[in-house]
C-alpha cells in the first residue's frame, strides 16, 4: 500500500513540475550564422550599466551578459515593455557571465529587463 501511495505522489508530482515549467510564449529560433562580436550588458548595483545598445538589424548576434552583482539577474529581450511576446531569454546567472544569442531584429528599439528584477530595464537598437 505504501508503494502504491509513494507511486501516485511522484506522478503527481511530476505532472505539477511539467505543468508549471511549461511557458505559454516561446522566443523565435535562431537560424543562420551569429555575430560573436555582439554588445556587452553589465549589470551592477541592481541596475544594468548599458541602459542602451545598439545592434545591427537583420543580422543574429551573441550578446555577451556580465553580472557582477551577487543578485541573481539575466537579459531578457521583448518586443515591447509589456514583456508578453520574448525575444531572447537569457539565462539567469549569479556573479558570473553568459553569452546569448538574439535572433534577427528587424530595424526599431527593443525592451530588455532582468526577469528576476523587473525595474532593471533598458533598450535595444537594431540599425
Amino acid at each position: 500500500m505504501k508503494r502504491l501511495i509513494l507511486a501516485l505522489g511522484l506522478v503527481v508530482i511530476a505532472a505539477l513540475s511539467t505543468a508549471c515549467g511549461s511557458s505559454s510564449a516561446a522566443a523565435p529560433s535562431v537560424s543562420g550564422p551569429v555575430n560573436q562580436n555582439g554588445p556587452t550588458v553589465v549589470a551592477k548595483d541592481m541596475k544594468f550599466q548599458t541602459g542602451s545598445v545598439d545592434v545591427k538589424a537583420g543580422e543574429n548576434i551573441s550578446l555577451h551578459f556580465e553580472n557582477q552583482d551577487s543578485a541573481p539577474h539575466n537579459v531578457a529581450i521583448y518586443t515591447d515593455s509589456s514583456a508578453s511576446s520574448p525575444l531572447s531569454v537569457g539565462q539567469i546567472v549569479t556573479s558570473g557571465s553568459t553569452d546569448q544569442v538574439i535572433p534577427a531584429l528587424a530595424a526599431g528599439t527593443y525592451f530588455f529587463r532582468c526577469d528576476v528584477h523587473h525595474d532593471m530595464t533598458g533598450a535595444i537598437v537594431a540599425k
